[in-house]
């Protein structure tokens, strides 16, 4: 159950002080004594085990230990003074002398002035010396051991409560101090109650999105499918998630308006297109012009027989929203041709406008429909009065050049073929059916039309739910630089505004309809505080604005203790934290996670062997 060294003894510390914390109940410091083998051994992430004050009723001979989690710790030479601000010689002598102390003490401690400080939280569960695990009652005692537990009981406090067998569940990797600890989350918990992912740039967030997206659909044998929606702002989860979306059936990429694909795509599902190298031009610019992370930049060309398997297969779609009739686009633009004072011309006006859009409702722009509506409109102008209808003139003419610009600009428009086309109720089967779990990239040349997108779909498929009472299959909205979607401050005319009220919507409502959101971002000030209140599930990276780490440590209760440790963080690391979705509940593991890079090569290396042959 405990620790040991390599001379066979276990490693024991010494509960120094408690002290209450608003956001982890308590906050306790550690000594160790210092050893180089010790200082290598006890890290961030490791558990401990301090005798605490419970008497058990049933067997008051039994002991029980709380387990803590060390948050940081802190090699300290009580000799070398504490406060540089002497004499310089006097100080830089001493630290030379005191200096040699940290080498020689490689397996034992011989100098008392040398400890190792730790800080810890509680994990508010307790151990006995039988190995049983229950919640914790009572506190640690000060001054008594603590004991560094080993990798097979660390193991079973991080994944407490969960059971491998029955539960759905995913492995994110395993802890940074301790890679024989595999950290798992609960999926449904993990989607349902909504995650997010934060970190500087150059944390690693698209790279983790991708390895995280990757690990649930593979955990999907034998389980409920799960459908996942990646709203993609900068175009680069074509390429990190390449693997499922031509490996897996239900994967699509998602053009939201013909404009987002290169010319050649569209001409590729031209059927009057018959050119024999269509479909490896088509490709070829599709590759050319994807963002690539650093670590695949150099195998760009490997990627032209992917995108030639996703064209072929039909796994690039187009949402190309459906063009307005005149009665439609007259609805829409009935406000600008009823304003200002027209005096005794304005119910003419109104009843002329009323019977534009009840009479061509279905009716599509042409030069003929046109010229009807122009007829009816100058027919209209003509007969007003000479004196007194200057304005009603003004907006009945405005009512003309508005439709004949927009026949003009539907004219010029780049239009989708209908065999590469999508419809929003097409993506919202595709979400609601149960056979096979379903990813789904949106990428867009507009993020206005992104994000409006994101209010369609989302929207959709959350009446259609809520009419109907479906709650299955589990769909996750995931928004990739989530601060261009659900932002703290925005004009309520914008985009912004399409993209915040689904996304809170979602977090506030969806969980009893299956319905889930995601977030990736480096700017967590920036972010809707009603929404990341909703957030029950956190990959923390380094965030080295302190208006970051506040509003983290607001949302979720963290200490700054916890934080420190993401300062040291390599790529890769993160701190992962979830009031339901881990063993530990709401207490911060740090793991390592796979570098999304990596698999997408060796993903590449078995397409090119097992690639049909030409």
């Amino acid at each position: 159950m405990y620790a040991k060294d390599e001379s066979g003894n276990s490693i024991v510390g010494t509960l120094m002080g408690i002290e209450e914390d608003p956001n982890s109940r308590y906050r306790f410091e550690i000594w160790f004594d210092y050893t180089r083998q010790i200082m290598n051994t006890v890290s961030e992430g490791a558990m401990i085990a301090v005798p605490n004050y419970f008497l058990d009723q049933a067997n008051r001979k039994q002991e029980w230990s709380s387990v803590l989690e060390i948050a940081t710790l802190l090699p300290v030479h009580y000799a070398i003074a504490q406060n540089l601000s002497g004499f310089p010689g006097f100080l830089e002598e001493a630290a030379r002398s005191a200096g040699q102390d940290w080498i020689d003490q490689e397996n034992q401690s011989t100098d008392d002035t040398t400890k190792i400080r730790c800080i810890a939280i509680p994990t508010n569960l307790m151990v006995n010396d039988k190995a049983e695990i229950r919640d914790e009652e009572g506190m640690p005692m000060v001054g008594h051991p603590a004991r560094l537990l080993n990798t097979e009981t660390t193991e079973r406090f991080a994944n407490f409560g969960i059971d491998r067998q029955r539960d759905d569940i995913t492995d994110v990797g395993p802890l940074i101090r301790d890679e024989d600890v595999t950290v798992y989350l609960r999926v449904e918990e993990a989607l349902r109650t909504h995650f997010a992912v934060f970190g500087f740039t150059g944390a690693g967030k698209s790279n983790l999105l991708s390895t995280f997206v990757a690990k649930l659909l593979g955990s999907r044998q034998n389980r409920t499918a799960i459908k996942l929606v990646v709203f993609d702002l900068m175009g680069e989860f074509s390429i990190l998630l390449m693997d499922a979306l031509v490996d897996l059936p239900g994967a699509r990429l998602l053009a939201v308006g013909p404009e987002t694909l290169p010319d050649s795509v569209l001409q590729y599902y031209d059927p009057n297109n018959h050119q024999p190298n269509a479909l490896t031009g088509a490709a070829t610019q599709l590759m050319q012009t994807s963002l690539y992370p650093k670590g695949l930049r150099d195998r760009r060309n490997d990627f032209i027989e992917p995108f030639s398997r996703l064209l072929r297969n039909q796994k690039i779609r187009v949402y190309q929203e459906r063009d307005r009739t005149i009665g439609e686009f007259t609805a829409e633009i009935r406000d600008e041709v009823v304003r200002g004072s027209m005096g005794n011309s304005t119910g003419t006006v109104i009843n002329l406008v009323t019977r534009i859009q009840n009479d061509f409702v279905g009716t599509p722009f042409s030069d003929q429909s046109v010229q009807q509506v122009t007829t009816l409109v100058q027919t209209t102008i003509n007969g007003l009065p000479q004196t007194g209808a200057a304005t009603a003139r003004t907006n009945l003419q405005t009512l003309i050049d508005r439709i004949g610009h927009e026949q003009r600009d539907r004219a010029n428009r780049l239009q989708a073929p209908p065999n590469c086309r999508i419809t929003v109720p097409q993506v919202v089967q595709l979400l609601n059916s149960d056979p096979e779990s379903s990813l789904i990239v949106v990428q867009s040349a507009d993020p206005d039309t992104l994000r409006s997108f994101a209010l369609t779909l989302g929207r959709a498929v959350y009446q259609g739910r809520r009419r109907s009472g479906q709650i299955s299959p589990l769909v996750s909205f995931i928004f990739d630089e989530a601060d261009e979607f659900i932002p703290l401050n925005f004009d309520r005319d914008s985009s912004y505004a399409d993209s915040t009220a689904i996304a809170m919507t979602l977090a506030r409502r969806g969980r009893k309809f299956g319905l889930g959101i995601g977030i990736a971002t480096q700017r967590v000030t920036y972010l809707s505080t009603s929404i990341m209140a909703q957030l029950h599930t956190y990959f923390i990276s380094k965030l080295p604005r302190k208006s970051d780490r506040e509003r983290v440590c607001e949302a979720f209760g963290i200490s700054e203790d916890m934080f420190r440790q993401t300062f040291k963080f390599r790529k890769g690391n993160w701190l992962l934290v979830s009031h339901d979705a881990t063993g530990l509940e709401s207490v911060p593991l740090p793991i390592k996670t796979d570098n999304a890079d990596n698999r997408i090569l060796t993903w590449l290396g078995s397409f090119r062997q097992t690639r049909p042959r030409r």
